[in-house]
């Protein structure tokens, strides 16, 4: 049975920025969340529905969790509060940084997120 409801699912998918999205899409390295508040002027705390809009999206597209490259400062790794990436299938630490090699290495200029 999912962890998310299907109202939660539907406010995260919603929630998708492109512009993150593309930002993220160029990176080359992990970003915290407080990182990425500066770069867009939005409290660290706020993040979790737009990132949650971002794995939602470029999972249903077939494409690398772009998500997973936004990590907790002090930890280094996406928020345990991300519920998320166990229904998306990323179950361990080493699914986690696979999936970010895998976003590293992925030409996004081909998809809607890197133009």
């Amino acid at each position: 049975m999912p962890r998310i409801s299907a109202a939660k699912y539907r406010k995260m998918k919603n929630s998708y920025r492109p512009d993150v999205a593309r930002y993220l899409s160029q990176r080359t390295g992990v970003i915290s969340y407080g990182e990425l508040s500066k770069q867009f002027g939005i409290n660290p705390r706020s993040w979790g529905d737009i990132v949650g809009g971002i794995a939602i999206r470029t999972s249903e597209n077939r494409l690398p969790i772009l998500s997973v490259i936004v990590v907790n400062a002090m930890t280094g790794k996406p928020s345990k509060d991300a519920i998320q990436y166990e229904e998306l299938g990323l179950i361990s630490d080493e699914l986690i940084a696979e999936e970010q090699v895998k976003c590293f290495a992925f030409d996004w200029s081909s998809t809607i997120i890197g133009r």
